[in-house]
């Protein structure tokens, strides 16, 4: 007979429908249970249907190990259903020591902890900034010693958050060895009497009352004792969400915008590109057929196996970018066939299985590679390898330069000359926007500023070199609640056109739907910012073809589009949207950019 099969699970704190996806597969696959008596909502047990059921509440240790092997050694699949996460307070680790001992292996399902559970109905973020940014698990001392070094006043005198299991029968010995702690008499506790489920019960106070309250309630056991100032909800704001605090998939500073194929030919590498994926702005996984299950369908483009290049041909033309996550190799024998010129190619970098190094291969200026690698490099923790020349020596790069700030290349022919003259040592004179040169030259003595320019038109010089460069014309749709305030507009229209690398300094004129008017806040917004505004009617806008129509717009003004329509029609024929509409509460914001001219 063939062997059988044991997996812990950990059964949640309570309520059925807390129990993970893996733990419900494990249950309905099993032939035997073995559950923690009244700890485990019996209905978890309706989600074994084949299973005969032990309740381990009656059984000694012995007794429970035998079962499991009893089961293991006939073929059977086995769960042993712990309450909440097996891994706290959960009594397994004999069993884990008996198992291995005996030579039978076991798997292991964490569940959602009650301690969790009970920070959920009391809705608090167990760390919080400037407050407290550690948990302490443990427990008051009662039939169970817990260690010298443990004892609840040495671990209470850190300050942070206290979680305590199994310790509601010792209340008040709980609350005088806080005391002596040193916790104040006025520090928060609350106390979640069978967290999740139907008969769930709160109780709060302080330290000075939660006993007397406890009491009160009737409250014996099964309960969670959660101490500390968190339960105040006050404290400053998580830096995670602040836009100038930079995370793997959120930077600070302005990354790669553009849409990005992810390509990768073995589960690794396909598993590490699900991981890159969520980081860049809009990205789409390419997977061979054989490991489409690696990745999220939320982003996933199959291929046949086998047909890797015929894939990466096929989508070469359609994405700004590509992220190839192989080896340099493969990648630089394909592209050998696809790359025609350094204004047009896309982005290419490529990464390994483990995320270590992000080197572009292709267009890593002009295309932006040089900074893709860096967006994914800042995901993975691992490092962008550039090997542009100017990157190497920190100089300013004139057609990356360009990309960033939107200035359209005007004599693509002159500029390896420049970039040679640049490497060189060679002075560069620049006619340009005095706060653009401060801004982005200033720092390099090579460079100086030869004109105050203000035309849009920035030219660079170089020995017998010379580069011209447009700025390129942008116009910005907005849509908005009837008297939208001033202040909401300076906040939200910066913010969002950050998010995509603009800024209000490339927009040229904004526009809205003549409906809006009379609305002071738009109008102030214009008229402080010195942009003009233009207003379509709704038969204009109407006639517009855009990819995100409003039903509400066209429910309570009778057009199917302002934002996206207003900022395609002040830009003219041929105009196409960068910033497709973006909605926030009561602001809609699309920007196009002009055809060139």
């Amino acid at each position: 007979m063939s062997e059988g099969k044991i997996t812990f699970v950990g059964a949640g704190p309570g309520a059925p429908d807390l129990l993970t996806l893996r733990g419900a597969a494990a249950l309905a696959e099993a032939d035997s249970v073995i559950y923690a008596g009244s700890l485990v909502d019996e209905r978890l047990l309706e989600m074994a249907p084949r299973a005969t059921f032990h309740n381990s509440a009656k059984l000694s240790l012995p007794e429970v190990l035998e079962l499991l092997e009893n089961g293991y050694r006939s073929g059977k699949k086995v769960v042993r259903l712990h309450t909440g996460d097996p891994s706290v307070y959960g009594a397994v680790s004999e069993q884990y020591r008996e198992l291995d001992a005996r030579g039978i292996p076991y798997e292991v399902v964490p569940g959602v902890s009650s301690v969790f559970a009970a920070a959920a109905a009391l809705h608090v973020e167990l760390t919080m900034p400037d407050i407290s940014q550690s948990v302490i698990l443990t427990r008051e001392a009662g039939r169970t010693p817990v260690p010298p070094a443990e004892a609840l006043p040495a671990l209470a005198a850190h300050g942070t958050t206290l979680c305590l299991f199994l310790s509601i029968g010792e209340m008040e010995q709980l609350c005088t060895d806080l005391l002596k702690a040193g916790r104040a008499p006025e520090t928060p506790v609350a106390v979640v009497y069978r967290a999740s489920w139907e008969n769930q019960e709160i109780v709060r106070g302080t330290i000075s009352d939660i006993a007397t309250k406890v009491h009160e309630a009737g409250i014996q056991r099964q309960a969670i004792i959660v101490v500390g100032d968190i339960l105040r909800r006050t404290g400053s704001l998580s830096r995670l969400y602040d836009p100038q605090f930079a995370t793997g998939y959120r930077h600070a500073t302005t990354g790669f915008h553009g849409k990005c194929a992810i390509f990768g030919l073995t589960r690794n590498a396909l598993l590490k590109a699900a991981e890159i994926a969520p980081g860049l702005d809009d990205a789409v996984l390419f997977t061979p057929e054989k490991h489409a299950d690696a990745v999220p369908a939320l982003r996933r483009v199959t291929y046949p196996d086998g047909s890797f290049a015929e894939a990466f041909h096929n989508a070469w033309l359609q994405f700004d970018g590509f992220v190839m996550v192989m080896a340099a190799g493969i990648v630089t024998r394909h592209l050998a066939t696809l790359a025609q010129d350094k204004k047009h190619d896309p982005a290419v970098v490529v990464c390994d299985e483990a995320g270590r190094f992000a080197i572009p291969l292709l267009s890593g200026h002009i295309g932006g590679a040089n900074t893709l690698a860096q967006d994914v490099a800042h995901i993975t923790g691992g490092q962008a390898v550039l090997t542009t020349a100017s990157d190497v020596r920190a100089l300013p790069a004139l057609d990356e330069w360009a990309v960033k700030h939107h200035y359209r290349i005007l004599t693509p022919e002159n500029l390896k000359s420049l970039a040679t003259a640049i490497l060189e040592g060679a002075p560069v004179s620049l006619e340009m926007p005095r706060e653009t040169f401060l801004s982005d030259f200033a720092n390099h003595s090579q460079f100086s500023l030869a004109d105050d320019r203000r035309d849009g038109t920035v030219v660079a010089r170089a020995k017998t070199s010379e580069a011209h460069f447009q700025k390129e014309r942008f116009h910005l749709g907005i849509g908005c609640r009837k008297d939208i305030p001033l202040e909401r507009l300076n906040e939200v229209i910066p913010e969002t056109l950050a998010e995509f690398g603009y800024s209000l300094n490339d927009v040229s004129v904004l526009a809205s739907a003549s409906v809006k008017r009379e609305e002071k806040g738009l109008l102030a917004f214009a008229q402080i910012h010195g942009k003009p505004l233009r207003f379509f009617e709704a038969e204009e806008l109407n006639a517009v073809s855009v990819p995100h129509p409003s039903e509400a717009a066209w429910e309570h003004l009778g057009i199917h589009s302002v934002s996206e329509a207003a900022a395609l029609l002040a830009a003219g024929d041929g105009a196409k949207l960068v910033i497709p509409k973006q909605a926030r509460t009561d602001i809609t914001l699309a920007l196009a950019k002009e055809a060139c001219k």
